[in-house]
């Protein structure tokens, strides 16, 4: 019988049994509990949230607030926000055009 092995998405190593670990709330991802830095990647009810959960979870949030709020921007804001959305995407691997 072959025993799958789960890797901690942040750190890419195997996660024993005998480790200590989180799950996250939302799709069940294992992570060690060392890799973690909770301030990040904790809800606003204290469940742990994988690396991508918690991204989601912010654009979410991000989503929200500019769909409600985008015309009270000053042009020079709006151009400061995309300056940094820009710099998620080279983030991501993406060239923004």
């Amino acid at each position: 019988m072959t025993q799958s092995i789960t890797l901690c998405p942040i750190c890419k190593r195997p996660i024993n049994k005998d480790e200590s670990t989180v799950t996250c709330s939302v799709c069940g991802t294992k992570m060690h509990r060392g890799c973690v830095e909770e301030e990040l990647l904790t809800d606003s009810a204290g469940d742990w949230l994988c690396p991508y959960d918690a991204i989601l979870a912010a654009l979410d949030w991000v989503d929200a607030v500019l769909n409600q709020y985008a015309h009270t921007l000053t042009p020079e804001q709006r151009d400061d926000i995309v300056e940094r959305l820009k710099n998620y995407l080279k983030l991501l691997g993406e060239v923004p055009p």
